[in-house]
């Protein structure tokens, strides 16, 4: 069944939106049902046509509500038309009932379901207007109800209720709307804090895997790795060595493309997934990046020069494609350092 409304809905069960068209359904559903058994009840059982008529109406109007919802996908038109079934459907038993069989109760549904269906702030302008209407049509016809007179008390008392599950529907909708957002803000930030690096900031090796493992088509990928960079340690002190590592970050997001992805692959050792795909232009970037992190001051009397290995990457060769890559930087280190080395063909 689960299944079968997902289709109709047009979401899955997970999205936030799947549980709100859920209710437009089965409220459609059940008032469908209703205004069936009232069209048979005041045609048949108790011939009534002004109820009749307003029934037949709410009636057509649920099935445009149902269209709206299962075939446009649009859950904002069907619960705009069932609020105003309701609302226009109520507001007429009251005005042809007044206090007889309790009408007055359904003006309830309007504050409650209002704001539930429209939002906080559409739904309060459509409560206060029927409640307007309600309190003009009590206080001009109470003197006449029969059996039992509408005092003015039961206006307030009427009044007090009414404007009371207003409140209460305005705050519980704005404070779950509130904690909504709160949450999807929090679930942002986890996802940010659980792809990005720590100390460089760049994406770390779980986002870079995860977007290679993920990709389509063949690019090229790009591994570099801080030469000497243990000494670096031992001589300037671990602290030194995290600022080299955050300059050479800064380094690269400044020197590649805004369509390149810059991670840290794992201790001194970062990855690019890079957007040009044309071999002759990527390594006159990879040469000048060289260039540049060797000019570069990094705050320690000592050159801070990398070494680069480039090769393809395609996902269906993903562990190959890994094993290339850190081949070719195997090579541009053996090689001498401070260069760069095209898959296993030094350059």
């Amino acid at each position: 069944m689960i299944s079968l409304l997902e289709q109709w809905f047009g979401t899955k069960r997970t999205h936030p939106d799947f549980r709100f068209r859920g209710f437009l359904f089965s409220a459609l559903v059940f008032i469908s049902s209703s205004l069936v058994f009232f069209i048979y009840y005041n045609l048949v059982i108790d011939y009534f046509p002004p109820m009749l008529i307003a029934n037949s109406v709410s009636l057509f109007f649920c099935i445009i509500g149902g269209y709206y919802l299962l075939v446009k996908k649009r859950s904002q038109v069907a619960a705009a038309i069932l609020q105003l079934i309701v609302s226009i459907d109520t507001f007429i038993l009251i005005l042809i009932n007044g206090n007889e069989e309790f009408a007055l109760i359904f003006a309830f549904l309007t504050p409650v379901m209002g704001i539930f269906l429209l939002g906080y702030r559409y739904g309060s302008m459509l409560s206060v207007v029927y409640f307007v209407g309600v309190f003009y049509f009590c206080f001009t016809q109470m003197d006449t109800w029969q059996p039992e007179p509408f005092l003015p008390a039961s206006l307030i008392h009427f009044s007090f209720i009414y404007l009371l599950l207003l409140m209460v529907s305005f705050f519980y909708d704005t404070s779950r709307r509130k904690a909504y957002q709160m949450m999807e803000e929090s679930n942002r930030q986890l996802q940010e804090l659980a792809t990005t690096d720590v100390l460089t900031k760049l994406r770390n090796r779980r986002y870079v895997e995860d977007k290679l493992l993920n990709s389509t088509g063949s690019h090229y990928i790009a591994m570099l790795d801080v030469d000497d960079f243990k000494k670096v340690n031992d001589q300037f002190g671990h602290d030194q060595g995290d600022k080299v590592l955050i300059y050479l970050a800064q380094t690269l997001n400044e020197h590649l493309g805004p369509h390149d992805t810059v991670g840290r692959w794992g201790g001194e050792e970062f990855i690019i997934i890079f957007a040009e795909s044309n071999l002759a232009r990527l390594e006159e970037t990879l040469k000048q990046l060289n260039q540049r992190v060797a000019n570069t001051k990094f705050g320690i009397e000592r050159q801070i020069t990398i070494s680069i290995g480039l090769a393809n990457h395609h996902a269906s060769r993903h562990r190959d494609s890994l094993r290339a890559v850190d081949q070719a930087l195997y090579n541009a280190k053996a090689d001498g350092k401070n260069r760069f080395c095209t898959a296993s063909q030094l350059v």
